[in-house]
């Protein structure tokens, strides 16, 4: 019989092997210049991972209003997740590279390790989500709230990395959950970033773009965990 993996040991594991890695790699350069990167890790994945497993976890003891109001809040946060994977863009920043240009090599196995974790955190959250799914409707419902989350994730993805936020929190991006904040200027910042489309066509593009590579990464893990190699 298989063991069942343990989802919370899991996670921290690869949490702490990551940031170990991370705090290693600023000690030996002597500089804090990625710590972005932990904050992005806690932001994409934090949130998304703990309302998918709670709601998992008390499925059977929430009632329907609790379960869509936690639904609402994973669907906000988790582009958050996959969103890591457009943090190589900052791979060759660090101005100790000027000093030693090989250090680009581990810079970017490192952000790359630190993106796929939280890629990870958000596909499994996605797993768990489309579980709950089908055990409180039906597969065809869960199919097509998991697909519904991918197509608006990507929209959260553009906002994240494109439109600047009139709030000026963090980076000074657009954040998913700041629509709690100032909902009537967040929806007019997007709409005007959209409309009319022949005049904002990059944007749907890097939206189409960022919806085929998480669904080329999902297949990709989905036929890893069910190919079945032939032992000789």
């Amino acid at each position: 019989m298989k063991k069942k993996n343990n989802i919370v040991r899991v996670v921290l594991i690869l949490t702490l092997a990551n940031l170990l890695i991370l705090a290693i790699r600023n000690l030996i350069v002597g500089n804090d210049f990625y710590s972005f990167l932990r904050s992005n890790l806690f932001i994409g994945s934090a949130p998304v991972i703990t309302i998918a497993y709670l709601l998992y976890r008390f499925n059977s003891k929430i009632n329907t209003w609790i379960f869509w109001l936690g639904t609402l809040l994973w669907v906000l946060f988790y582009p958050n997740a996959p969103y890591m994977i457009s943090d190589l863009i900052h791979d060759s920043q660090d101005p100790a590279i000027k000093q030693n240009a090989d250090l680009i090599k581990y810079d970017t196995l490192i952000i790359f390790s630190l993106a796929m974790l939280s890629v990870f955190y958000g596909f499994l959250s996605l797993k768990m989500m489309y579980s709950l799914f089908k055990k409180r409707y039906s597969q065809r419902f869960a199919k097509i709230a998991i697909h519904s989350t991918l197509i608006l994730s990507c929209l959260g993805f553009y906002m994240g990395r494109e439109l600047l936020s009139a709030i000026k929190l963090g980076n000074g991006y657009l954040y998913s959950w700041e629509i709690f904040l100032e909902p009537v200027k967040i929806l007019k910042i997007v709409w005007n970033s959209l409309w009319p489309i022949q005049e904002n066509w990059p944007a749907y593009a890097i939206m189409v773009l960022f919806g085929v590579i998480q669904y080329l990464l999902l297949i990709m893990f989905y036929f890893i965990n069910n190919i079945k190699v032939d032992e000789y």
